[in-house]
């Protein structure tokens, strides 16, 4: 065989290798592609849940201004929903009055996705961005970086127990959209070992509320 010919076959392997290259390539970036857009929309399966009610409680929204120190916008998977109490038993600590202090105040990092009321549920963050409110700061799959925090309103006066069962049915309906089982109902105690829900502290306490969420689950 002549060289020119050997020349030949030798750049014609080189192209058929070449082509045979790029061909896979775009198959293992098109799979890649595939699998990740299939993540996504798995850890994102309802992100951007809006709620106008929970059964016949109301939900407002009003999310903290973007940009602000105490809403970092950082997008996650949701592991967790993260029962706080406020502690904070002035007459006026109602949900509302904790919206406005969460969407005015530009010194604190607190934040967290739902204050409840005996009469009202407020939603602050979108369930898929990240708050501060777990004490765990940025452990991974933690509670501020993956759970829903809800606060309930502890205000003199109020109807707790009224607080309670809207907390207890709210966390139901997130539960039950982001399918998650009832071991993805946590406390603020579990992440950071502080006294919160101070209600809650006790074991056989936060037994029966977990109790009272799975019935609303069913």
């Amino acid at each position: 065989m002549s060289i020119q010919r050997k020349r030949k076959r030798y750049r014609l392997r080189k192209q058929v290798r070449l082509v045979f290259s790029i061909l896979l390539s775009v198959v293992i970036i098109g799979c890649g592609w595939f699998v990740l857009m299939n993540l996504n929309e798995r850890e994102y399966a309802t992100v951007g849940i809006e709620l106008d009610a929970v059964d016949e409680i109301p939900v407002l929204t009003q999310y903290i201004p973007e940009g602000r120190q105490n809403r970092p916008g950082l997008k996650r998977d949701i592991r967790w929903i993260v029962i706080h109490e406020t502690d904070n038993f002035a007459k006026s600590a109602d949900a509302q009055h904790h919206s406005d202090y969460l969407a005015t105040n530009k010194d604190d990092v607190n934040s967290w996705h739902y204050t409840v009321d005996e009469d009202v549920i407020i939603h602050q963050l979108p369930d898929e961005e990240v708050g501060w409110h777990a004490g765990d700061q940025y452990t991974e799959h933690g509670g501020n970086m993956s759970g829903v925090g809800i606060e309930m309103c502890v205000n003199e006066g109020s109807d707790f127990e009224k607080t309670v069962d809207n907390t207890a049915r709210l966390a139901a309906v997130l539960l039950n959209a982001y399918e998650l089982d009832i071991d993805a109902l946590k406390r603020h105690h579990d992440f950071s070992g502080k006294n919160c829900p101070a209600h809650y502290y006790k074991e056989e306490d936060w037994r029966q509320f977990v109790e009272l969420v799975k019935s609303y689950m069913k």
